[in-house]
């Protein structure tokens, strides 16, 4: 089953759904779509969200720093749904597998290996990154950092070439998604690894199996299990919705259909937000294996009473 394609909604109000399934973010790559997260977060509210896996992409920050301001923007939208009611958990992935280290919560996020939702229907849902039934990544790690750097060299080849050839009004035809789509086939086939998933969902008494880690949004039975990838948000904008009912929405989303980052309700974020959000990328960003200079602790706010 191919995720649906939604039709534009009412950014007048946020739409009230129960959970909401995301993977793949890629903070610390140049090509990690947070602008568009923040826009597809701004319309709605649930009452669950889950980051699977890969949010930050601790090995993309280790070859070269980059966090720009914006990044914040989207920091202080979770942080503000979190404070709001919606509870926020996040598993790790392999990009930021450092923090299975460090399992607990940080702030308002809860972080575990992996977790079961238990849907509105009663239905229960592994949610697990899944690079731990990847045989090349628990096997020969160097391999798939090689692969990584060679992934963002053709993500940015593909740029460039874009570029160039809407110039000329041709349609571009990225080779980074079709050389991810076969090297994932091949990890798939060789490691057995939704077989295995699917496997250990059926272990921890689940019906549905939701995973990320290959970068492609799919949403089929296995079996007797329902097994959802969640796709990316550097190439593909998909995730999961979970609605009051418990039906699962597996949904992406084109550029056309993702407003100007200046819609946003918190693209005027307050310098007090902006500081929190900080603060908590520090927290998380501990034990990456990078030197960073975002700031720990928000600066104090000066009295008025002087």
């Amino acid at each position: 089953m191919c995720p649906s394609t939604p039709n534009p909604p009412d950014h007048a109000s946020e739409q009230i759904v129960r959970s909401i399934f995301i993977s793949d973010l890629h903070l610390g790559s140049r090509f990690s779509r947070s602008d568009d997260l923040l826009v597809f977060l701004n319309r709605y509210r649930p009452t669950h969200l889950y980051l699977v896996g890969d949010f930050i992409d601790a090995w993309a920050l280790q070859r070269q720093w980059h966090w720009p301001d914006r990044y914040h923007q989207l920091i202080v939208r979770v942080i503000e749904l979190a404070e709001n009611g919606t509870t926020v958990f996040y598993t790790p992935g392999n990009h930021d597998d450092y923090l299975r280290e460090r399992l607990r919560q940080i702030d308002s996020v809860t972080l575990e290996d992996e977790f079961v939702h238990t849907g509105a229907d009663g239905r229960r849902m592994l949610v697990i990154h899944g690079d731990q039934f990847d045989d090349v990544e628990t096997k020969a790690r160097w391999l798939s950092k090689v692969g990584s750097a060679f992934y963002d060299a053709m993500l940015l080849g593909d740029r460039v070439i874009g570029i160039g050839l809407r110039s000329v009004g041709l349609r571009p035809r990225p080779i980074s998604h079709r050389v991810k789509r076969l090297v994932k086939k091949v990890v798939q086939r060789i490691s057995g690894f939704e077989k295995r998933l699917v496997h250990h969902a059926g272990q921890r008494d689940c019906q549905i199996a939701i995973c990320g880690h290959l970068h492609r949004p799919q949403d089929r039975m296995l079996g007797a299990t329902r097994y959802i990838n969640l796709g990316d948000w550097v190439e593909n904008a998909s995730a999961l919705l979970e609605h009051s009912d418990g039906r699962l929405e597996l949904i992406q989303l084109n550029h056309s259909e993702l407003l100007p980052l200046s819609h946003s309700k918190v693209a005027d974020a307050e310098p007090a937000q902006l500081a929190a959000a900080e603060a908590w990328a520090a927290d998380l960003l501990v034990g990456g294996g990078f030197d960073h200079p975002l700031r720990a602790v928000p600066p104090a706010v000066p009295s008025d009473r002087g």
